[in-house]
């Protein structure tokens, strides 16, 4: 399958998958608005979900599927398939293991995750009942994550992306039952969260074996590329799924800012993961096996090829939709969430948060396809010392920053790390001998963001016009941001014609076709 079209798969699903994700949202802001069951919602919600971001979208594709990939094709769909049963068996006890742990110390995990809430007041109590009903889902997180790499090296990208859905199927679905006999609704979607986690494993266990491969318990002798799986997996879920360590580490210190923090970030957090989960998800998936491919045949051109043209096509998306986010920070956070419980008092509070995000985007994916570039060479040290520096830089940004910006800070913290760790990665591929960033590659990029520079531009003129239709809101404000953001991205696509930003595309063809 072609990247381009292993892209549209898998970014046409998760496309659909985070327009879901807003329906739920927007819901979610309008009934429950920006208080204290929002903000326990959004952090329990954020802890169950912090492994599946960590490990489905993460470091298990990345090191699961190229030992998955070579057992097939060197050693046969029996040799593949035992390897995949160990995996299940030793994680399905791994998982169990820790998840008794977890709920055995339940209190204390709460008061470590967000030390800024009192242990003993209602709220507290509220968010240890809450995490429990979610935390299941960090263990359907895992399965679904190896069911999902199966079907992913034998080219069934649809599935894996599509079963994503059944969360905010069931969650929206959760909204509008209604609280029911519980205290809150936040306890409806934490039940469906819950439910969800068991539906996406059944599918896509269902679909493994449609594809004719029986995983089941395996308890002979452990392979020695089960052993090697294992070692990796850790290190390459800091190093994939460090913009999620970094998520965590800030909800711990929103915690300690008033009510409403919480719900600010995250709601705007997921405004800024809508790019991101489309293309983020989109080309780690499918750079890795052509990458993966590429470099156990020893072709370093080819591989060369797909990193920096990857890296072209991430950027063609990121860049305006980065201009587009910080430019119309408040007018977009108002038409997405202003309505219902989430007063304009609340929207002015959360649009600095989604611009201090949308200035990581960029870096956040160019960090992908250099993290899936070191995968494919089975190096998972040098993106595991890019988490640590991503960590630590976030550390010290928000330490510095939170005092004065509050939420929106933390915000800006998270996104100065991710620049801190793509700028680590592009100085470290020199470890990968001839993989490198080329000069046509690099004037590329300064050709896009010239051309995103002018998209800046038109917005800031046609602001001006539209600056009191934003202030009506509603139907007014809404129609002005759509065309605002579609008038600018005419330009780009105008602008970017005349600059020949969009040649490599024929590259990308033929590569393919090759």
């Amino acid at each position: 399958m072609s990247l381009i079209k292993t892209v549209a798969t898998v970014g046409g699903w998760t496309l659909v998958y985070r327009v879901s994700g807003f329906i739920r949202d927007i819901a979610q802001s309008s009934i429950l608005g920006a208080g204290i069951f929002s903000d326990i919602f959004s952090l329990a919600f954020k802890f169950a979900n912090m492994l599946r971001k960590l490990f489905a979208e993460g470091s298990f594709n990345a090191s699961f599927l190229p030992i998955f990939s070579h057992a097939l094709k060197d050693k046969g769909r029996d040799e593949a398939q035992k390897i995949a049963s160990q995996v299940l068996t030793w994680l399905v006890f791994i998982v169990s293991f820790i998840m008794i742990i977890c709920l055995m110390c339940f209190r204390n995990i709460m008061h470590g995750y967000a030390p800024g809430i009192d242990p003993e007041s209602e709220k507290f109590e509220h968010l240890v009942v809450l995490g429990k009903i979610c935390s299941p889902y960090i263990a359907a997180s895992f399965l679904a994550a190896l069911f999902g790499g199966i079907l992913n090296t034998v080219n069934r990208f649809a599935m894996p992306a599509g079963a994503q859905l059944i969360l905010n199927v069931c969650v929206i679905g959760a909204l509008f039952i209604g609280p029911l006999c519980f205290p809150s609704t936040a306890y409806t979607m934490a039940w469906s969260t819950f439910l969800a986690g068991i539906m996406q494993v059944a599918l896509l266990w269902w679909n493994t074996s449609f594809c004719g491969f029986r995983i089941w318990f395996d308890f002979s002798s452990v392979k020695d590329e089960v052993k090697f799986f294992f070692k990796k997996l850790v290190s390459g879920a800091i190093g994939a799924g460090v913009w999620q360590l970094n998520v965590i580490i800030d909800f711990v210190l929103l915690s300690f800012l008033p009510t409403g923090a919480v719900s600010y970030f995250y709601y705007t957090e997921h405004v800024n993961q809508f790019p991101i989960g489309i293309l983020g998800i989109a080309f780690s998936t499918a750079l890795l096996p052509p990458l993966t491919r590429a470099i156990h045949a020893k072709d370093n051109i080819t591989a060369q090829k797909q990193m920096n043209l990857g890296l072209l096509f991430a950027f063609l998306f990121t860049l305006p939709a980065s201009v587009i986010l910080i430019s119309l920070c408040e007018p977009i956070t108002g038409a997405i969430y202003g309505r219902g419980n989430f007063s304009p008092e609340h929207v002015a509070a959360a649009a600095p948060a989604l611009a201090a995000f949308a200035l990581g985007l960029p870096a956040y994916i160019a960090t992908k396809v250099f993290s899936t570039t070191f995968f494919a060479n089975k190096d998972t040290r040098t993106p595991l010392n890019g988490g640590i520096v991503s960590i630590v830089t976030n550390l010290l940004f928000a330490f510095l920053l939170m005092p004065y910006m509050k939420h929106a800070g933390i915000a800006l913290a998270t996104s100065l790390s991710a620049w801190c760790n793509c700028f680590y990665l592009v100085f470290s591929l020199k470890k990968l001998g001839e993989l490198r960033i080329d000069r046509k590659t690099i004037k590329e990029c300064v050709n896009q963001i010239a051309v995103s520079a002018v998209m800046l531009f038109s917005i800031i003129a046609m602001n001006e016009y539209a600056a009191s239709y934003y202030m009506n809101g509603g139907i007014d404000r809404n129609v002005s941001v759509l065309i605002v953001s579609c008038a600018s991205i005419v330009a780009f696509l105008f602008v970017g014609k005349l600059f020949k930003l969009f040649d490599f595309l024929n590259e990308i063809k033929s590569l393919d076709n090759a």
